[in-house]
Parts: structure tokens; C-alpha cells; sequence
């Protein structure tokens, strides 16, 4: 069964309907990608998800009941992550405290600390790092600090907006070979990715979006070997 579902959603800023009836469901410890060009609503899907972006019409439905409506810090503690594009870290915060912020819903103090060290585990540069202003940091490593600090929330939907944008390629791997790792812990992930090939590699589903609406779905191998995919993401 889903553990989340979002039925007809529609949302957009002003007159600009960005979502036109978008629908799709995600099960627990399932990967889903969503490709797309840029414009096509991707973004602006999570962030309404998020509760960042109210939503118009239609329903966004997780663990079986509704979250329309809800604050975005009442969205988190159900348990829906948000790793946003561009990452978005506090860049005048270390990294210990961009990372305490990230378990807020968090009331054990010992908890949290082993979730903070569990999340170096993932990351171990973020160790060496911990006392370091978070906007001092490169490029990858703000990206592993923004994916530990969305863990450390212990999400059971995490979205991850555009994790690869701007990355070195070794860093690219590091940061794939964590994210393939997240639906082994039972997390279910939304992927929304501009390297379409690695992102429908990883996933066990994926949703094309053109202009706000699904305009194709399928397996990720199924949408790897559709020519219309191929001809419009893959540069094939």
C-alpha cells in the first residue's frame, strides 16, 4: 500500500498555474524519480508537498491521512523530509548546529547526537568539519551536509530536489551511492533529478512532468528504454 499519495493536485503562483492535476503515489522503501524539463513544475510539486506552496485543489494524502493545509514544520514532524534545490544550509551556522537544527522534531538530546553521528557515518567529511561555518564549506560538501541534516529528521517520505546540480563526479557517486542506500532503511524517496539517467537507474518508478501534468510514467527501465525519453533527456 502507498504511504503517501497525491490525487489531481494543483497549485501555481498568481495567475501562473504551475501543477495541473499532477497524480502520483509512493510506497514505503520505494524510489520514484520525476524528470523534466526545467519550468515544468518539479520544484514547485515538493515545495507544495512541502507546504511551501498552498495548494489549490486536490489532495496530498501521507501515512492515510491529509496534509493540505498543514504548516511546513507540522508536514516535517509527520515525518516528510525536504532536501531542497540549491541546498539551502545556514551558512553562518558550523555544521554541528546545521545539523541539530535538522532534528528539531527530536526531544532526546542522546538521540540526537547519535543520529548526528550516524549521519557522519554516512558523510565522514562532515566529521572533520563539525566546527566549520557551514557557508565555508565546497560545493558537495554542503549538499552532504543538507541530505545528513534531512536524515537526521528521521524521515519516512524524504524529497530530494536536484541533489546532484553543480557536483564534481566523484562527488556525484558518493552522493547516488547514499541515496540508493536510503530505501534499504525502509525511507521512501522522491527524486527529482536534471541527470535523468542516473536518477531513473536508481528508481523503481518514474513520472515524466511537462508543463505541470505526468505525461508519462513507467518503470525506470521501462522510461530508460522509452524513445520519447531518450530523445527528450538522455540526448540520445
Amino acid at each position: 500500500m502507498p504511504i503517501f499519495e497525491v490525487s489531481h493536485l494543483v497549485a501555481g503562483y498568481g495567475p501562473i498555474k504551475a501543477l495541473d492535476g499532477v497524480s502520483f503515489d509512493v510506497n514505503a522503501g520505494e524510489l520514484i524519480a520525476i524528470i523534466g524539463a526545467n519550468g515544468a513544475g518539479k520544484t514547485t510539486l515538493l515545495m507544495t508537498i512541502s507546504g511551501v506552496v498552498p495548494a489549490r485543489s486536490g489532495s496530498i494524502r501521507f501515512l492515510d491521512q491529509p496534509i493540505n493545509g498543514l504548516l511546513t514544520h507540522e508536514i516535517v514532524r509527520l515525518g516528510v523530509g525536504h532536501s531542497p534545490e540549491g541546498r539551502r544550509i545556514f551558512p553562518r551556522l558550523t555544521v554541528r548546529e546545521n545539523l541539530q537544527l535538522g532534528g528539531f522534531t527530536q526531544p532526546d538530546r542522546w538521540q540526537l547526537k547519535r543520529d548526528i553521528a550516524e549521519a557522519c557515518n554516512l558523510f565522514p567529511v562532515l566529521g572533520t568539519r563539525m566546527n566549520q561555518l557551514g557557508g565555508t564549506l565546497s560545493g558537495g560538501e554542503q549538499q552532504m551536509l543538507a541530505l545528513a541534516r534531512a536524515l537526521i529528521g528521521r524521515p519516512k517520505l524524504l524529497m530530494l530536489d536536484e541533489p546532484s546540480l553543480g557536483l564534481a563526479p566523484l562527488v556525484v557517486v558518493k552522493i547516488f551511492e547514499v541515496i540508493a542506500g536510503l530505501t534499504s532503511r525502509g525511507i521512501a524517496v522522491i527524486l527529482v533529478e536534471q541527470n535523468a539517467r542516473a536518477a531513473l537507474r536508481l528508481a523503481s518508478r518514474g513520472y515524466v512532468l511537462e508543463s505541470g501534468r505526468i505525461t508519462l510514467s513507467g518503470s525506470g527501465p521501462e522510461l530508460l528504454n522509452d524513445r520519447r525519453v531518450r530523445d527528450a533527456y538522455l540526448g540520445e
